[in-house]
């Protein structure tokens, strides 16, 4: 492991909103595990998702160069209330449905160079250790089942329910109204529920809909339970790193935090929990439901997918990414200069053009909790001087030093 970068590595923690050291759960491990909360299969990806697999891609890569032995799982949900509407609407089936838009969605990570992940998981294939999740959650306590035959988290019985979010009680109670409205039964009428914040972990079976057989009759798994069982299968109890788009704060991750810690009895659930900031079109937010979409595939028809993957680094993963074409038409800008310094040759090799000072800037960079935006000045950077000084001294050392660095954020220009 390059110890001294390691060592400096922080990572900004959406739990205590700072920027945190960066280490294993276990002390002295070099162990990494990711988790990231995948899509909904029920309409095609956009850019608000390849944002964020990119910025999972980028920690992936570098805590990988930093000597860390990264595990990166990411769930499919692809059983969900989403994925069952629109399938009635359509008139098709739940699971042709869904796996139609998922090889979509893979397919737009593979263009623009996301590394596959190391186990890739449909939440359907985990339904038994769901089950067994939601039988201990009753039997702790935590959960219990209601007159309309479903099972629901007792929010009460988590003293720090919420706490993620960073919301106060009343905040609390008015996003889990608004994100219930349109739930099949975590509606916020719904009088079977002891409270409002309480959510659903298992739903009893509906009319035309996909049923597995439970202790409590057939049914299927709520959202959040799902992420909770994969994340248990995979990990364990405790892992490094959990995360997804900022809009998961509350109430899928702070659910998450809830059910695990009360099935687990262990504290914390996860160390660093990562958000990425949400993409905007027009002023409002990218979302299928809204229908303001840039897919993927239509960017890179007309544009490098190198051009995309830079023009989603120059703006830090935490904050929000109004999308212009006109950005993406600059980083194809960006992405002729970089080949030009790759390409140029040296007229002498007796003097050296050394990259300490902008090797030390990009590495600060990244330190700083992947501030992307300064190592793609600091890339730039070098690649203008390598252009101004070969004609003079060489350059091939630069050269080899904006290679790395290239290859960290996952932009293999020279193999293109």
């Amino acid at each position: 492991m390059l110890k001294a970068l390691a060592n400096s590595f922080k990572l900004y923690n959406s739990y205590s909103q700072t920027k945190e050291p960066f280490s294993s759960v276990e002390p002295g491990s070099d162990l990494a595990r990711i988790y990231v909360c995948g899509v909904t299969p029920y309409d095609t990806s956009h850019i608000g998702h390849a944002l964020t697999a990119l910025t999972f891609d980028i920690l992936h890569r570098y805590l990988e160069y930093l000597g860390y032995q990264v595990k990166h799982v990411q769930n499919l949900t692809d059983i969900d209330d989403d994925i069952i509407k629109r399938a009635n609407r359509d008139g098709v089936n739940w699971n042709d449905l869904a796996r139609q838009w998922d090889e979509i969605y893979r397919n737009s990570l593979a263009a623009i160079n996301c590394l596959p992940f190391d186990n890739y998981i449909p939440a359907t294939t985990k339904i038994p250790e769901i089950i067994e999740m939601v039988k201990g959650l009753i039997e702790r306590g935590a959960a219990y089942e209601a007159k309309d035959g479903n099972i629901y988290f007792r929010a009460a019985s988590f003293k720090n329910y919420g706490a993620l979010s960073h919301l106060n009680p009343e905040e609390l109670l008015e996003k889990a109204r608004a994100a219930a409205v349109d739930s099949l039964v975590d509606y916020p009428e719904n009088d079977a529920k002891e409270s409002v914040l309480d959510f659903v972990l298992w739903q009893a079976a509906r009319p035309g809909e996909p049923r597995w057989d439970s202790p409590w009759g057939e049914g299927r798994p709520g959202w959040h339970i799902e992420c909770s069982a994969i994340g248990l299968n995979q990990f364990g109890a405790q892992f490094e790193i959990h995360g997804g788009g900022a809009d998961l704060l509350f109430p899928h991750h702070s659910s998450e935090i809830a059910q695990s810690e009360s099935y687990t009895g262990q504290h914390p659930f996860v160390k660093y929990w990562v958000h990425i900031g949400m993409v905007h079109l027009g002023g409002d937010k990218m979302s299928k439901s809204l229908g303001n979409l840039v897919l993927v595939r239509d960017v890179i028809k007309n544009h490098r997918p190198d051009a995309l993957r830079l023009y989603l680094l120059s703006i830090h993963y935490r904050e929000p990414l109004h999308y212009e074409e006109s950005g993406v038409v600059i980083a194809e800008g960006w992405l002729a200069q970089l080949e030009k310094a790759l390409a140029v040759e040296s007229e002498t090799a007796n003097e050296q053009l050394h990259p300490t000072e902008w090797q030390q800037r990009f590495f600060a960079a990244m330190n700083d909790d992947l501030d992307t935006p300064i190592t793609i000045e600091t890339i730039l950077d070098l690649a203008q001087t390598i252009l101004a000084k070969a004609h003079t001294i060489g350059v091939v050392k630069a050269q080899a030093a904006l290679k790395e660095m290239l290859s960290i954020l996952g932009l293999f220009l020279v193999e293109n």
